[in-house]
């Protein structure tokens, strides 16, 4: 029936399952890592964007005092 008796086979076969689940949420782990530094990238490409637009509006403010005062 068993190549070997019952309870080293129930042994290899829990070994197996576990095995299997820990292979599957390094998997799940690995995608939520590589979503996390995609998401990371992506913030700061947007902070980037927001200062840039930030320094330009206050260079715009200076040149329009600057008209303003003459």
């Amino acid at each position: 029936m068993y190549p070997f008796d019952p309870h080293t086979y129930l042994f290899i076969a829990r070994h197996d399952r576990e095995l299997h689940a820990l292979r599957a949420e390094r998997r799940r782990l690995a995608a939520a890592q590589k979503r996390l530094r995609r998401d990371e990238l992506r913030v700061q490409r947007a902070w980037d964007q927001l200062t840039a637009s930030l320094a330009d509006v206050s260079v715009s403010e200076q040149r329009v005092l600057e008209l303003a005062r003459r």
